[in-house]
């Protein structure tokens, strides 16, 4: 299966589903060696410059394994001056968020304060008006049948652009999603369905169960003690710190790209509104597979999957799939402007995270370039046999 194609990263029905749906890396190509030598900074290039080609403005890349560290750009991070995309710049990384969310409440589990397997009701009562009890670990892994706000809110690429400047609070979200579904359309528990609306509620539940604020509980238990320096919620600014490249999308019919860099991601909140760096988001999964971020044993329960996808498995805030004899771990995510990918091999400690400052409206060439690319990381370099 593919990355971008599998998540239906332009158009799911009619609505756009960038902050909404997971990838699953792509299966090696057949004339790539499993477990080869990772690649080279010259076939990084190489690839990177494919996806380019395929109307990609600009890429970031870094690379992580028994070569070492590796970063590496291709094309232009701006495209009224041609300035290539800086390699320690922030993007936006969407629905990565998830992992972090994730990672957040499960440390919350360890120090007694969420039961996975209680309601959210238990918590946050009336909240949600459906008599089916949902738990905590069935929003965790998109199995609580709960409607996605985003498909309410960004029904197509114009609607998206226009919408830049519009300011939502977390309550405001999950009241779109109930008013657009009467009904659960499956008992919870028994199919996967991603809604961001899952992890909007889980931003609420550690506001409520702590006093205190989502974005200064993630500092405190997940961004510090992951060492990770440049990633932030931005919240209701606009505008980012310092900026890996300007984020453009197609958004219209004439196909010139309109830059949306500044954008309001009160829209995705807890579900995907992290600020990041390729550096630190592979940190990030470096910490978290390395067990410095939770006790093993709730690791172990994060990396409890079922089937999502056709060769995909979703747990809780982690996709995996095998890949080349080894599984590989992390997510995907995509906001206006900006497509970020970030997958680990435990296994092998190979990792790579990719941001591209294009995203919901990516040809189906520029898609295979970047799954091209993920699969010459951990399945090894063509140019090395």
């Amino acid at each position: 299966m593919t990355i971008v194609k599998q998540a239906a990263g332009v158009v799911a029905g009619s609505a756009l589903v960038c902050l909404a749906l997971p990838v699953a890396p792509v299966a090696a190509a057949p004339d790539v060696a499993p477990s080869g030598s990772p690649p080279s900074r010259s076939t990084l290039l190489q690839q990177a410059g494919r996806v380019v080609a395929a109307g990609v403005p600009g890429v970031t890349i870094e690379t992580r394994d028994d070569r070492g560290t590796r970063s590496v750009v291709a094309g232009v991070g701006n495209l009224r001056t041609n300035k290539p995309p800086s390699p320690s710049g922030q993007f936006r990384i969407g629905s990565i968020t998830k992992s972090f969310t994730s990672t957040l409440v499960l440390s919350l589990v360890a120090d007694g304060k969420i039961d996975l397997d209680a309601p959210i009701d238990h918590y946050l009562p009336g909240l949600l008006p459906y008599p089916e009890p949902i738990t905590v670990r069935q929003l965790l892994q998109h199995r609580s049948g709960l409607y996605d706000y985003a498909n309410v809110l960004w029904p197509n690429p114009k609607v998206m652009a226009e919408s830049r400047h519009l300011d939502y609070a977390p309550a405001d979200l999950v009241r779109i999603a109930i008013a657009a579904q009467e009904t659960l359309p499956f008992t919870p528990g028994e199919q996967f369905l991603y809604s961001n609306t899952d992890y909007v509620i889980l931003g609420m539940l550690v506001e409520k169960v702590t006093g205190d604020s989502y974005a200064h509980e993630l500092s405190r238990r997940v961004l510090g003690p992951a060492g990770l320096r440049d990633t932030y919620l931005p919240g209701h600014h606009t505008r980012l710190r310092q900026p890996s490249a300007r984020g453009y999308e197609a958004v219209d019919s004439s196909g010139r790209l309109t830059d949306l860099t500044t954008y309001n991601m009160s829209v995705a909140w807890a579900s995907g509104d992290l600020v990041s760096t390729t550096h630190d988001l592979n940190l990030f999964y470096s910490a978290l597979f390395g067990g410095r971020l939770l006790p093993l044993p709730l690791l172990r329960q994060m990396q409890q999957s079922d089937d999502a996808f056709p060769g995909f498995e979703y747990g809780l805030g982690l996709g995996h799939t095998e890949m080349c004899g080894q599984q590989v771990w992390g997510h995907q995510g995509g906001v206006p402007g900006y497509g970020t990918y970030s997958f680990t091999s435990p296994q092998s400690a190979r990792q790579i995270t990719i941001s591209v400052n294009r995203s919901l409206t990516l040809s189906p060439a520029a898609e295979d370039a970047i799954n091209a690319l993920i699969a010459v990381e951990f399945c090894g370099d063509p140019a090395e046999g």
